[in-house]
């Protein structure tokens, strides 16, 4: 059992690794192109402040929770074993993995705001209240839930095991059901859940509006922010939902239910929705993209130009050299000629 385990450990370290260095490149590729537009991109385009908090809190999880994960996954216990730095992990692996759902979700709902009431969410007071508002309260209130309830239990004391992922839980999940009960349905199972019938719905609205009322709605200039949308919520679809599904199934009706398979490998399945999200969103923005492809066509120009230099620069120097030795005899018969 111990060696299925090492070498499950191994698998598992080999897949997240590989998506490490490139999620980590990519996020440094839509930050540069955010910067270099930020008054176009951020200032002046609202319904991007979403994808944006999204994607700096990708890359703070990647370089602290994922980071933390794969030496565990590599060695077999956690980087430092001590109650401070397991207190924190799961603070941070419970924030920032219901931060994202929460943000994502809020996502949702805004794009049916900016896409069927876009005048309305261009008027200050209401983009406040329908915007900065609630994105304040992604950000803050899950990790003030367990900042709480994490580092000051009310019922019970926090054990760890420095020889499993996480340490093991937090300790008010079993000491008191219901608050247990209560962070997994409001936290995780119900913004997955608002995720598929907010994205449902906003579908069926596009296409009854575009049978009934296209002329309402400038659908070329939306377009861009149901694409968007449709990749972000389709990646935490993807990823969430089976240990949603396993979740649901042991709350209701078996608490064993898969309960090794929920464990081992669809919560750590998850971790590939923060690892992805960069691309879903660099696959969203048109003008990185044609930036992108500027890019790699002045590579892929200059590849092929110094291709076909070298060989007509040694040519010419093999030239220059025969031409040279050839003037040579030349001059050097004239001269014999000359002389006799």
């Amino acid at each position: 059992m111990s060696d299925d385990a090492d070498q499950t450990r191994l698998v598992k370290y080999v897949i997240l690794q590989t998506t490490m260095g490139p999620s980590l490149l990519c996020d440094l590729i839509v930050f540069i192109f955010f910067f270099r537009h930020f008054k176009t991109e951020i200032l002046n385009v609202p319904h991007n402040h979403v994808t944006f908090c999204l994607l700096i809190v990708s890359f703070i999880q990647k370089n602290t929770d994922i980071l933390f994960h794969l030496y565990y996954l590599r060695w077999g216990n956690v980087l430092l074993p001590t109650y401070a730095f397991c207190t924190i992990w799961n603070w941070i692996n419970y924030s920032f993995y219901c931060v994202t759902l929460h943000l994502i979700l809020w996502c949702c709902i805004e794009r049916h705001l900016f896409v069927f009431h876009s005048q309305m969410m261009k008027r200050k007071r209401n983009l406040i209240l329908f915007h900065y508002i609630p994105l304040t309260v992604c950000l803050l209130y899950v990790p003030s839930f367990y900042l709480r309830f994490i580092f000051f239990p009310p019922q019970c004391t926090n054990i760890y095991d420095y020889t499993i992922v996480y340490c093991g839980a937090p300790c008010y999940l079993s000491a008191d059901p219901a608050l247990g009960t209560f962070d997994w349905l409001f936290h995780i199972g119900t913004p997955v859940l608002l995720i598929f019938f907010s994205n449902l719905l906003l579908f069926i609205r596009i296409i009854w509006q575009k049978i009934k009322q296209q002329h309402r709605i400038d659908w070329g200039r939306q377009k861009r922010l149901v694409i968007q949308l449709g990749f972000i919520s389709s990646l935490a679809l993807l990823f969430a939902s089976p240990a949603i599904i396993v979740g649901c199934i042991q709350l209701l009706w078996l608490p064993t239910f898969l309960s090794d398979i929920q464990n081992d490998y669809f919560y750590f399945i998850g971790c590939f929705i923060n690892q992805l999200l960069p691309f879903t969103i660099v696959s969203s923005l048109p003008k990185l993209n044609q930036e992108l492809k500027r890019w790699f066509g002045r590579i892929k120009r200059r590849f092929h130009a110094n291709i076909q230099i070298q060989p007509a620069l040694t040519m010419t120097g093999n030239d220059l050299n025969y031409g040279a030795a050839s003037v040579h005899r030349i001059t050097h018969h004239k001269i014999i000629v000359l002389q006799q």
